[in-house]
């Protein structure tokens, strides 16, 4: 469907609309992982993008750029992308963008084992994901302070950490995050020592009823 659009949109010149279906179609090939495919329809939409000093559509554009250059482990292109983006942004007020950019920050920070770095990055995102009320984008990063925390071996603020992005994924029905932050929690769980494991036993019970009926390997914590 979207080359079909395409196809109208080049015959006629419409290149804003052209654009936006390049850019749909680098988001498919991403999600194919055909890597190279995503590249070169995001670089194509970018063109137009900075052609027409689009600077909300770019700023999308580098983000997606960065994602691709991420999951090839390029993080220098990675975070020189999200840069770009972050800087549009910041200026034009978009402070969710800008949280998600943060958050793609402190993942790089974090492969890079920059843990300073990377929790000061997450802080920003969720101090705007929290204020928007934008849950699920906040327990993504709660996730994410999770892994932080077990990479430093603070394992009982590691596993409330994964309680918390738990709780809302549940809510919200994500199957397929729950079903990581609950691997996660029992990582942490069981790489943490006795007095560590103890404060984690104090979840609150309600929790903990949700918890081991949805993912029966919890019965191990028993």
């Amino acid at each position: 469907w979207y080359q079909k659009g395409v196809a109208i949109f080049e015959k006629h010149s419409i290149e804003h609309h052209a654009a936006a279906a390049y850019h749909q179609l680098g988001m498919i090939a991403e999600e194919q992982r055909d890597f190279d495919a995503a590249e070169q329809w995001y670089r194509k939409s970018l063109a137009i993008e900075e052609k027409q000093g689009n600077e909300h559509g770019a700023a999308s554009s580098y983000h997606q750029l960065g994602i691709i250059a991420q999951k090839q482990r390029d993080f220098t292109a990675a975070e020189k992308w999200y840069q770009k983006s972050l800087a549009i942004r910041e200026k034009q007020g978009n402070e969710h963008g800008a949280a998600s950019s943060y958050h793609q920050l402190g993942i790089i920070a974090q492969k890079r084992r920059d843990f300073a770095a990377a929790e000061q990055w997450y802080q920003k995102s969720l101090a705007i994901f929290e204020k928007q009320g934008s849950e699920h984008y906040a327990a993504m990063t709660y996730a994410q302070l999770g892994i932080l925390a077990r990479l430093q071996q603070r394992f009982a603020e590691s596993g409330r950490w994964f309680i918390q992005s738990l709780a809302i994924f549940a809510r919200f029905n994500d199957e397929h995050n729950s079903q990581q932050a609950a691997g996660e929690f029992l990582l942490s769980y069981r790489k943490a020592g006795a007095e560590d494991q103890a404060k984690l036993n104090h979840t609150s019970p309600g929790f903990r009823v949700v918890f081991v009926c949805k993912y029966p390997s919890a019965n191990d914590l028993r």
